[in-house]
């Protein structure tokens, strides 16, 4: 799962979010920006919600980057 969000959270900085845009996602998603103290079903969530923004700023990549 570590390994996960931080191939996520690299992609999501690569596609342009910024740092507390991204720990913003988190705390929407779980409550806290802080995943050492997330459980499982708290890191699933947190996980879903970044794979959302990912798909989300690749959409926007591929459209406008032509």
């Amino acid at each position: 799962m570590e390994q996960r969000v931080r191939r996520l959270w690299r992609r999501l900085l690569f596609l342009g979010y910024c740092t507390f845009e991204i720990r913003r996602i988190v705390q929407e998603a779980i409550g806290d920006s802080n995943f050492d103290l997330a459980d499982l079903g708290q890191c699933t969530l947190a996980v879903s919600a970044l794979e959302k923004y990912e798909k989300l700023g690749s959409e926007y990549l591929g459209l406008y980057s032509k």
